[in-house]
């Protein structure tokens, strides 16, 4: 239980600390500018978050390619470092120029009119032009960690966050930038970030190699992280045309602010279930199928508590939620319509989060996919077909919870049937 502990307790800290990073804008910019910036911030999140999961991606696929090679070529797994940063870099250059130019017609189709998007094309223009390091910044995260270096990791996250902190109130209020400001702060604490990170992998940076079958291994094993990590943002997309187009920038805002407490709640069950990946890992090569189990349902059990107090909490200070974010009465209607949804899909949540993770420690890839993509490209969809219709916006809300249940239901399932495989596996070893 102590092990369990050792990796559980830093994962919580530092996924707490990444959901804070992600929705601060968000409190000055409704303090600021009300239902159209914070409608703007969430319309732009997914273009953002593009960026951010590509660098999180080849970072995460970097670092498995150093753990493949370490205490067999030192020298590769260096030259290696170097290469990921470099992909990066190129990548980063590469979209922020391709979604520069392309931002108009971009943000239309993203459901950003009126003064949304006005707001929209201030903040995206400074991410755009600090692409480089929003993917930067986050993809040298998971490299660290998979060089023992957890707590300059730590750390760089921690410094990401008061860096952000401090300057949207610097920009957005005393500089009077509004979403710009907002913008330029996210910037410059990924760039702090960046800072903090390549200082403590300075020295190792020696060579680089841009080998055809390196290149191909670290495209390949990026793949999944990119789809796990972007799949949530698919979801935005969707429900802000939905808002959009049944509530206008009000409801959009409403949305921005469950969307904001769905990703702490998310965050935090994800946490639980990634911190024990490494010992899920370790007693699936040992057969120690038993252990496993156990840690699994003491995951479940983590996971449903942490997520059924913090859920709680947010609705029993709903108003004060509300009043942070400074939301309109009407986004207000809409926000607390939909608060009790988003609660009771929390408890579902709890369980989806940790069965993925635990599926793609085991190496039961199709499991973890099957979660992973129904969401986003089934049953989101499917939930806006059946209530939308009838209920207008109240469907998105229904919609969510319809959502939820159902991956509960398939991820339950999923997990019965691997135990049940895992079980005879498990009388054919002891006969």
């Amino acid at each position: 239980m102590k092990k369990f502990a050792s990796y559980l307790i830093p994962s919580l800290v530092a996924s707490l600390l990444m959901s804070m990073y992600a929705i601060v804008d968000g409190i000055f910019v409704g303090q600021k500018i009300g239902d159209s910036g914070l409608a703007a911030i969430n319309i732009t999140w997914p273009i953002t978050s593009f960026l951010q999961s590509i660098g999180t991606a080849f970072g995460l696929a970097g670092g498995i390619y150093i753990q493949k090679l370490k205490g067999k070529e030192e020298l590769k797994s260096n030259q290696i470092k170097l290469t990921t940063i470099v992909i990066i870099l190129i990548l980063g250059v590469f979209f922020g120029l391709m979604f520069y130019f392309l931002r108009t017609p971009l943000l239309w189709s993203l459901g950003a009119t009126g003064t949304s998007y006005t707001y929209a094309v201030q903040y995206l223009k400074i991410i755009l032009m600090g692409s480089v390091f929003q993917m930067l910044g986050m993809g040298l995260l998971p490299l660290l960690k998979n060089s023992n270096k957890v707590k300059i990791a730590a750390c760089a996250s921690l410094m990401s966050v008061f860096t952000n902190l401090g300057l949207d109130y610097l920009f957005i209020f005393v500089a009077d930038m509004d979403l710009a400001g907002a913008a330029l702060a996210s910037v410059l604490a990924q760039v702090i970030s960046s800072i903090i990170c390549l200082t403590a992998y300075f020295k190792e940076l020696k060579g680089i190699s841009f080998k055809k079958e390196d290149i191909l291994e670290l495209a390949k094993t990026s793949i999944a992280p990119f789809i796990l990590a972007f799949s949530y943002s698919i979801v935005i997309i969707i429900t802000n045309l939905v808002c959009k187009s049944y509530g206008g920038d009000e409801a959009v805002a409403a949305y921005t602010l469950l969307s904001y407490l769905s990703y702490i709640l998310i965050a935090l069950a994800c946490a639980v279930g990634d911190s024990i990946q490494p010992l899920f890992s370790y007693n699936q090569v040992q057969h120690e199928y038993k252990e496993n189990k156990k840690m699994l349902m003491i995951c479940f059990s983590i996971s449903f508590f942490i997520c059924l107090c913090v859920s709680i909490t947010m609705y029993l200070c709903k108003k004060q939620l509300g009043d942070l974010y400074n939301l309109s009465n009407v986004a207000s209607k809409y926000y607390n319509d939909g608060l009790i949804y988003y609660v009771i899909g929390a408890l579902f949540v709890s369980f989806i989060k940790v069965a993925a993770s635990y599926f793609y420690a085991i190496d039961a890839k199709i499991f973890a996919n099957i979660i992973v993509f129904l969401e986003p490209f089934v049953l989101t969809p499917i939930g806006f077909l059946l209530f939308c219709f009838s209920f207008k916006l109240y469907g998105v809300w229904v919609a969510y919870i319809f959502v939820q249940a159902t991956l509960f239901i398939v991820s339950a399932s999923l997990v019965v049937i691997k135990e049940k495989k895992i079980f005879r596996e498990e009388c054919n070893l002891q006969y």
